[in-house]
């Protein structure tokens, strides 16, 4: 196969990945390019590589964090092997290792193979690799449920030097668990291990045309009622959805948490959350990024496998759909407990933006957002977590054409500012016009731990691009 035909792995809208990332945002600007198929081909590129070295998974970072300006750009795609499986079971938890090239979706396939087990969570797009999905803090939804790098009991790095190092949980559990995001700065991922924790269904509840107001009130409620919660808004500002909602609540089947993790069993939504707009949605929904010219659908309310009921581009059988449309993202963590009023903020700095339709509406617009959605995330220990206490994830769908490009670059730092009397931070993957004083002030300590490792791993600084470098070492500021 070819280089583009392995990072694309049969889905449409991965085929300039060698050039740009997904969104079309981000040029790499690499000299030289790799696409290694043994581990051993890994450690000679890596070894003699021309500075800086950077790491391409499916492309769905929308910051410079993988630009390599006249250096190396490396793919993992030819890397994606499932080296071994430790079954679940009742009681305990399960493993899957698999080589630093494998998607989240690639797992799952193999996890729904007689229903071998489950991964606790998922990103909203299963195509993300592992790697590049945890180096950035990558989460999915849950109070109870932190990032996704939390189910990595074992990391293996290609340092600078070519050789390699492991931590895992059993004898670096400190290290670990401070290191698992690490923006591609401590060398390339060759291998990791995951939780696996048994098999499990998803019933999902979707009711729409939810008055914001009262989605917003009733938010703190609403995430103790289910395992997974996702409130989905075309509302704060002008245009057909605005002052209204989508919520999902998921209860897990059989559930594999502890009884006193588990939310209660589900119940409708009380008509006074509802108000006379609000209703079950049963009729089918158009997928996220579903292409235009062969456009997939998905029920919004039923009981269905795990991997399908908690990400949007994952059919029942674990096959990717199309992400041939695409948009713009940031989204910014506030601490839980002042959740309500974050979003207060977000809502007066957005009240004059114009959003697009909601999946309800007969109306297709777009405008500068097409949509926001809210979801929770435990608090974790990593270094450079974005989520240190349990947190509420406010993500920003913008419109990626290019005629609103200034637009969407002057919304975020009016997000940024909103947000910044609660301690925001900012998706490591995702926009964001914060500099590195800021970066300094909110990561503190665990910054200069993780400076620390990485002199270790790589002290001539090969894995650090400008954009590294400028947030975690203050050199060489970009524009925003």
């Amino acid at each position: 196969m070819t280089d583009t035909a392995d990072v694309s792995r049969g889905c449409r809208g991965y085929e300039e990945n060698h050039v740009q990332n997904w969104c079309g945002n981000i040029s790499f600007g690499s000299k030289q390019k790799f696409v290694p198929s043994t581990v051993e081909e890994l450690q000679q590129v890596v070894r003699d590589a021309a500075p800086p070295l950077r790491v391409i998974g499916r492309g769905h970072s929308f910051s410079p964090v993988a630009e390599c300006a006249g250096g190396t750009l490396v793919s993992l795609a030819r890397l994606n092997l499932v080296l071994d499986f430790q079954p679940p079971s009742d009681g305990s938890v399960g493993s899957i290792t698999v080589q630093g090239g494998t998607t989240y979706s690639e797992i799952a396939k193999y996890l729904a193979v007689g229903r071998r087990g489950a991964l606790r969570n998922l990103p909203s797009c299963p195509q993300f690799t592992v790697a590049g999905a945890i180096a950035t803090g990558t989460h999915g939804s849950g109070v109870h449920i932190p990032n996704l790098a939390a189910d990595v009991s074992m990391i293996e790095f290609v340092r600078a030097d070519g050789t390699l190092v492991r931590y895992s949980r059993e004898t670096d559990a400190a290290t670990l668990e401070g290191c698992r995001v690490h923006l591609g700065c401590l060398g390339v991922i060759s291998e990791l291990r995951l939780d696996v924790v048994p098999f499990f269904e998803v019933d999902a509840r979707t009711y729409a045309d939810v008055p914001l107001e009262a989605a917003v009130r009733a938010l703190p409620e609403l995430w103790t009622r289910c395992d997974s919660l996702s409130v989905w808004t075309s509302g704060f500002g002008r245009g057909p959805g605005s002052g209204s909602c989508w919520i999902t609540l998921r209860h897990f089947l059989p559930h594999w948490a502890p009884p006193e993790l588990r939310a209660p069993p589900a119940a409708p939504l009380e008509a006074a959350l509802l108000g006379e707009s609000g209703h079950l949605l049963e009729r089918p929904m158009g997928r996220y990024c579903s292409d235009v010219d062969a456009p997939t659908t998905y029920s919004p309310t039923r009981r269905e496998p795990w991997h399908s009921a908690l990400s949007l581009t994952l059919d029942d059988q674990a096959e990717e759909t199309s992400m041939a449309v695409v948009d713009l993202q940031a989204e910014f963590f506030v601490p839980l407990e002042r959740a309500t009023e974050a979003l207060r903020a977000v809502w007066a700095a957005s009240a004059g933006w114009a959003f697009g339709s909601p999946p309800t509406s007969a109306e297709r617009v777009k405008g500068l957002v097409d949509a926001m959605e809210f979801r929770q995330v435990k608090g974790d220990k990593a270094w450079l977590s974005p989520a240190p206490v349990d947190s509420l994830g406010i993500h920003v769908s913008f419109n990626a054409d290019l005629a609103v490009r200034d637009e969407v670059m002057a919304a975020v730092p009016a997000l940024e500012a909103a947000l910044a009397p609660f301690g925001a931070r900012f998706h490591w993957g995702k926009l964001s016009c914060l500099r590195a004083a800021r970066v300094a002030e909110l990561y503190g300590e665990g910054l200069e731990q993780f400076r620390s490792l990485c002199d270790d791993h790589d002290r001539e600084g090969k894995f650090r691009n400008d954009h590294v470098s400028e947030l975690l070492w203050r050199r060489a500021a970009p524009e925003c």
